[in-house]
């Protein structure tokens, strides 16, 4: 961008919008610009911060947690800034920072921003006013993502996080090129051995399982591993780095435990159910968080 273009963009941003023509150049010409690829992470949760991002082109996810279970806080696109607090403290970065798609910023280094408001005292006004707006939304943001965290019934991870977690990984692989391994564990019909049962007592029983089951799956899981309930019959697990070949070891080590919480399910309940095992990598089975979901939807 020339400086001309920059002071342009510069004045859509809320808090340089009030300065003039002339604080704006003087911001133009001290920012530098930088570019992100789909799924690079700009900063980790912990890194210092020196510095504030303005987003050109593109798309940023605020996230905390380790991979893949994280917690999305916020979305930054075109015209919006984010890493400001790096500029005000010296303590580590309180979450991290991912590109979604590629992206173009402007970037406002520490040493910069301290001779800036020395000069324009707005600017840092400015900053301050939207930082207490941003903490509020995250706080709702937050108590929003703990209510939708866990399905209640299952006490697995839900779909909708999952997912949202399976889209950031997916992300991240191909920036990375790496590969990310999917086992599918699906029930089949609950068979009854009284035929007496009512449906709503096969239901409840049938999430038991899954609880069951999911408990037992735990065991196996590294911290980058992470399970859900994709549907009433399914458990999926996602394994970052795995390819199929892996993937299937993942499964014929589980599968001994998982055919002994079917026997003492059956010997307490007097129901029985036999499961299914669908595997799938990324990206060499599907190259797309879309296309791994209508691949695992189609068993």
């Amino acid at each position: 961008m020339i400086i001309i273009e920059r002071i342009l963009f510069l004045k859509r941003i809320s808090i340089f919008s009030s300065l003039s023509s002339y604080e704006l150049r003087k911001i133009a010409e001290v920012v530098s610009e930088e570019e992100a690829e789909s799924g690079e992470i700009l900063f980790w949760e912990g890194d210092f911060g020196d510095c504030m991002y303005l987003v050109v082109d593109g798309k940023i996810s605020i996230f905390t947690g380790k991979q893949p279970a994280i917690k999305v806080l916020a979305s930054f696109e075109k015209g919006a800034f984010f890493g400001e607090m790096g500029l005000y403290d010296d303590k580590p970065r309180a979450a991290a920072a991912m590109s979604d798609v590629h992206s173009r910023l402007l970037v406002l280094r520490k040493g910069e921003f301290c001779d800036l408001i020395s000069e324009f005292p707005m600017v840092a006004l400015g900053i301050m006013k939207e930082l207490n707006n941003r903490i509020r939304a995250t706080n709702n943001k937050l108590n929003l993502i703990e209510r939708n965290l866990v399905d209640n019934s299952s006490r697995l991870y839900s779909r909708e996080y999952f997912l949202d977690c399976m889209k950031n990984l997916i992300n991240r692989a191909k920036n990375e090129k790496t590969l990310v391994g999917f086992l599918m564990i699906r029930l089949k019909k609950l068979h009854l051995k009284d035929d007496a049962a009512a449906t709503e007592t096969v239901d409840k029983s049938r999430t038991e399982l899954i609880r069951e089951l999911g408990a037992c799956l735990t065991v196996f899981l590294r911290d980058t591993d992470m399970l859900c309930r994709f549907d009433d019959n399914s458990i999926l697990v996602m394994i970052p780095e795995f390819n199929s070949r892996g993937t299937l070891k993942f499964q014929a080590r589980v599968t001994d435990d998982i055919n002994q919480v079917l026997v003492d399910f059956e010997s307490a309940r007097k129901l029985y159910s036999d499961v299914e095992f669908k595997t799938l990598t990324f990206p060499d089975d599907a190259d797309s968080t879309e296309a791994i979901i209508k691949n695992l939807e189609s068993v």
